[in-house]
């Protein structure tokens, strides 16, 4: 029985890969060309009222950005190769020592769950999946990231739980893995009137079918546990924070881009992240940048990084925005350095964690000096 399942898994496998080719040869290879924003940053499209984020035609209504999702989305308003229809929500939170990242997505071939823990003091890892072949929607992904909802995925050795409210992301996991216990009990804290960035861009040098929705938090603080066989981890919530990176989409196969994102907690006691991403689509209508103090959202235009030292990650990046208004230097501490790819199938990413120094300017003309924020920016190669 178990020479069978072995088999049955092989063939499930190749079968995934070969849909993966025939997918993405069926797209044409194509890639991705960005298109930057270059007016002024209050002439940034804003979406105001509820629109359906796809046309009868599938596609996008509006290309813009919002402080709160305002976009109605249903993966059956999609209109072109649904092989390449791409759902997850990316929830990541660090402190100086830990990061951790819970995935779930479904790509249409395929469905996965998972818990990522990273020591960046010894560089240990640990990981424990869930996957699920040829979805194809069926992981009961939510159409609005705000909304209460409760997602579980389990099998014999995996029980993955997230139950969302009005302040409360709850995620909880019992599972096992290669013969180790791993456990979590984490509240993700949603302050009272918190906003967001969301953004609805096309890929215009591809496809009008082609579209990219993606609702950004930061400002979350974290409190939990985490074991894994006989470690214990706490976190607490005065320096722990998480982001969530929630994306619907339609992709072309290939792509990159910068994302950053960080929350600190001010000498005065008010709390200040940002949200900086460039580098994917055509965001002639908006950027995908935005700081929040106490969790009250202040635009940005365009954003973009430069290396110390031309291809070392581990040099400083500096950041300068096109308004003067994110003028920033992160001095690399760890660099979760990730190769996934497979012949031309995968992805390739510096998520490089820091130190954050410099200043920005806030809507009210203020400058607020930044000192050793610890946060992270990423440079994403992908082929998928």
């Amino acid at each position: 029985m178990k020479n069978l399942y072995i088999t049955l898994f092989i063939v499930s496998l190749v079968f995934v890969l070969l849909a993966a080719v025939v997918t993405i040869a069926f797209s044409g290879f194509q890639r991705d060309k960005y298109i930057g924003y270059s007016g002024k940053t209050d002439e940034q499209v804003r979406i105001t009222e509820v629109t359906p984020l796809l046309q009868k035609d599938g596609t996008l209504t509006k290309s813009g950005y919002c402080e709160n999702n305002l976009y109605e989305y249903s993966r059956s308003d999609i209109k072109t190769n649904p092989l390449r229809i791409k759902e997850w929500d990316f929830y990541q939170f660090c402190n100086e020592r830990y990061f951790v990242q819970v995935v779930i997505a479904d790509i249409s071939m395929a469905g996965y769950a998972s818990i990522v823990l990273c020591d960046m003091k010894t560089g240990d890892r640990y990981e424990v999946p869930f996957v699920k072949l040829f979805t194809f929607g069926n992981m009961g992904m939510e159409t609005n990231a705000i909304k209460p909802h409760n997602l579980s995925y389990k099998n014999k050795k995996f029980d993955l739980s997230v139950n969302v409210d009005k302040n409360h992301r709850h995620i909880t996991l019992d599972s096992t893995h290669k013969g180790v216990s791993y456990k979590a009990d984490l509240d993700i804290f949603m302050m009272d009137g918190l906003e967001t960035i969301t953004t609805a861009t096309p890929f215009t040098s591809v496809s009008d079918k082609y579209f990219y929705l993606n609702n950004k938090f930061t400002s979350m603080p974290v409190s939990g546990t985490i074991t894994i066989g006989d470690l214990v981890i706490e976190f607490d919530p005065s320096d722990t924070f998480c982001c969530l990176d929630w994306g619907r989409g339609v992709w072309p196969y290939a792509g990159d881009w910068y994302w950053g994102n960080g929350t600190t907690l001010l000498p005065n006691g008010k709390m200040f992240g940002f949200e900086i991403t460039w580098g994917f689509g055509d965001a002639s209508k908006t950027t995908g940048n935005m700081m929040f103090i106490d969790g009250k959202a202040e635009k940005l235009g365009e954003i973009s990084v430069s290396l110390e030292k031309e291809g070392d990650y581990m040099s400083d990046w500096i950041f300068t925005s096109e308004d003067g208004r994110f003028e920033m230097v992160m001095t690399p501490y760890f660099d979760n350095y990730t190769k996934t790819r497979v012949l031309f199938v995968g992805n390739i990413c510096h998520q490089v964690f820091g130190h954050f120094n410099g200043y920005v300017i806030l809507d009210d003309g203020s400058r607020l000096e930044i000192k050793d924020m610890f946060a992270f920016c990423e440079y994403s190669d992908n082929r998928w």
